[in-house]
């Protein structure tokens, strides 16, 4: 899985040397004779060898990753380790540009082939869990005649990008998500006394002032009216287009993640035309939910898919690794209607316990 690129440089040099032979050929000058065709034999052994060198250490190379597994909170950074090697012993200098999703921004690092691991910085750009299934590397000749690309796959480890560690600040209804639940705190029951700490419940439920105050590790006791709401999430194309970089979906993700804070489960209802489907969903299963709607999206729409690979490696890799690799080209014809938002309004039983996100009020 090679591709070469010849530079405009190596033409130029190339009419030089001839230019050189075929000006002593005129003159009948023996001398300009041999030196161009001295010229044109050492030059071309150089481009040949150095060709060939590159060429074989690059086939012969495979690439590693010091982890199979990166979490990296969203807008955040985190660095993975890459090791190029190649069965040919020699050291060349390359750089590598990581193939994934455009859910996490990494740079072209310079990498030493046979050189050992090198520090790759990654950037959570969205929420989510994908893929880095290789790199492409390039090997360029110092004079600039030619690059060398390779593509190295592997078995790939997976980027999980979660939500930010946010505090509890949000009011749904001034973010246009939905009109009912304006704050959290009257989403989670009325308060009805405070009890002794039940280590079972996530840390987030403790009253801390109170704990203080006593010294003694203290919960609030709500009654069970709205104790955790059940969430009506838009789930078409529009959510994850970005506008200026940012998608609806991520924070609509991230609004699902404070509640998680409160709520260690959250009914999440997904929404779009044609399609109702009820999930239990977890403070760790967020990144996941991202990805099974960015995937059905894609699978409903395979002709409207990007995927950030050079062109010319396309047919090299197995269509089935490359929807974790595609991301949506543009809006379809998917947005929710209220015949889906009623049906999910019968499943909630109640308009009081729902909260939408990524739906206008228009749409209700």
């Amino acid at each position: 899985m090679i591709h070469v690129e010849l530079s405009d440089k190596l033409l130029i040099i190339y009419v030089a040397i001839s230019s050189v032979t075929y000006a002593g050929l005129l003159m009948s000058n023996a001398f300009g004779v041999y030196f161009g065709l001295a010229l044109f034999l050492v030059f071309t052994s150089y481009v040949m060898a150095w060709y060939l060198i590159a060429n074989l250490v690059l086939v012969h190379s495979q690439i590693s990753f010091d982890q199979d597994r990166v979490e990296v909170m969203w807008g955040a950074r985190a660095s993975l380790g890459v090791s190029v090697f190649s069965r040919i012993p020699i050291k060349l200098m390359a750089s590598l540009i990581l193939i994934h999703p455009p859910h996490v921004v990494s740079e072209e690092r310079v990498v030493i082939i046979n050189g050992g691991y090198s520090s790759v910085d990654m950037i959570g750009r969205w929420i989510g869990e994908v893929r880095i299934i290789g790199g492409v590397v390039i090997i360029r000749e110092p004079m600039g005649l030619m690059t060398i690309e390779g593509l190295l796959l592997s078995d790939g480890i997976n980027v999980v990008i979660n939500p930010a560690p946010r505090g509890m600040d949000m009011s749904v209804g001034s973010m246009g998500f939905g009109e009912h639940g304006i704050s959290m705190e009257g989403r989670l029951g009325d308060f009805t006394y405070f009890m002794e700490y039940d280590y079972e419940r996530p840390a987030s439920s403790i009253h801390w002032i109170t704990t203080a105050r006593i010294n003694e590790l203290m919960m609030i006791r709500r009654n069970e009216y709205g104790s955790c709401p059940t969430i009506i999430l838009n789930s078409s194309s529009r959510m994850l287009m970005p506008n200026n970089g940012n998608r609806p979906i991520d924070n609509a993700l991230q609004i699902i993640s404070e509640v998680t804070k409160y709520c260690p489960e959250v009914k999440v209802i997904l929404i779009s035309k044609g399609y109702v489907e009820q999930r239990t969903i977890s403070r760790g299963l967020i990144p996941n939910l991202e990805r099974d709607i960015r995937i059905r999206v894609l699978s409903n729409n395979p002709n409207n898919v990007t995927i950030n690979i050079p062109r010319h490696f396309m047919k090299f890799i197995d269509p089935n690794e490359l929807y974790p690799l595609a991301y949506i080209r543009g809006v379809v014809d998917d947005e929710p209607t209220a015949t889906e938002l009623n049906k999910a309004y019968a499943i909630v039983g109640s308009k009081k316990q729902a909260l939408l996100l990524g739906l206008s009020k228009e749409g209700q």
